[in-house]
């Protein structure tokens, strides 16, 4: 749990600096416009973040295990032989896949784009 907050620090410094960045290399530091900047870089993480949990929870193991017997579903000598040629395949290992990056990506996205949401109310 420390290491995803740990990470979760480092990603929303990362983004504060890459906003910070921006907006002065557009020449016009106005607080508005670290503001749309830093909003705009929070969705990037909070979109991969949100993917990698989606893959995560297996969302799309139904759609694989369709594809599969779709493309399964063929003549009967085609069926034949695939069966013959599973039982010598060895089963795929269960589960999904996990990624360490999921939980820092998504929450230093939500916090961040939370927080700016919150200072653009409050610069209005």
């Amino acid at each position: 749990m420390k290491q995803i907050a740990v990470r979760t620090g480092w990603f929303i410094a990362a983004m504060l600096g890459a906003s910070a960045l921006i907006v002065s290399c557009q020449g016009a530091w106005t607080a508005v416009a670290f503001i749309n900047a830093a909003f705009l870089i929070s969705l990037v993480p909070l979109s991969l973040g949100g993917l990698l949990f989606v893959c995560e929870r297996g969302f799309f193991s139904g759609f694989a295990y369709g594809f599969r017997r779709w493309r399964k579903s063929g003549t009967k000598a085609k069926q034949y032989l695939e069966e013959a040629a599973e039982e010598n395949e060895a089963d795929e290992p269960p589960g999904s896949p996990r990624f360490t990056m999921t939980y820092p990506l998504l929450f230093s996205g939500l916090l961040l784009f939370l927080a700016m949401i919150a200072a653009g109310y409050a610069v209005q």
